[in-house]
């Protein structure tokens, strides 16, 4: 009697369509087998600290932005800039200042798309930020 009871209740919540909800178990929609994720843009700005120096910029280990002659124009606080497109949640990004050891850190582009990267005193700062920095 129990499984007959439990087959009805299955076969209205089927019928009614709440069995096989759309949404997730939290409520928001479940992603479809080839539903493609949204692509994100991560924007690196090189700002202060940089006197013709040779920037290496990569993601994930893919090298993005290489340039030699790099120097902050100091009335914009602003080096150059690299705007680099992912479908990724996170990313792990390495700046280099010429030939010398990266600085590496893991970024949420979704949280935080964009990056300041300033040399002070010969070291580099990584700084992932909610909202792109203002030109001075």
């Amino acid at each position: 009697m129990k499984r007959k009871a439990l087959f009805a209740v299955m076969l209205a919540l089927g019928s009614s369509g709440q069995a096989c909800s759309e949404r997730g178990l939290s409520g928001a929609p479940a992603p479809a087998l080839n539903e493609e994720k949204k692509v994100m843009t991560l924007r690196v700005r090189l700002g202060e600290g940089f006197q013709n120096n040779t920037v290496s910029v990569r993601v994930d280990g893919k090298q993005v932005y290489q340039r030699s002659g790099v120097s902050t124009d100091w009335t914009i606080s602003r080096a150059d800039a690299v705007d680099v497109h992912t479908a990724a949640d996170s990313v792990q990004l390495e700046v280099s200042v010429d030939g010398g050891p990266p600085v590496a850190q893991a970024i949420a582009p979704a949280r935080t798309p964009f990056v300041e990267v300033r040399s002070v005193n010969g070291e580099l700062q990584l700084h992932a930020l909610e909202q792109e920095p203002p030109m001075l």
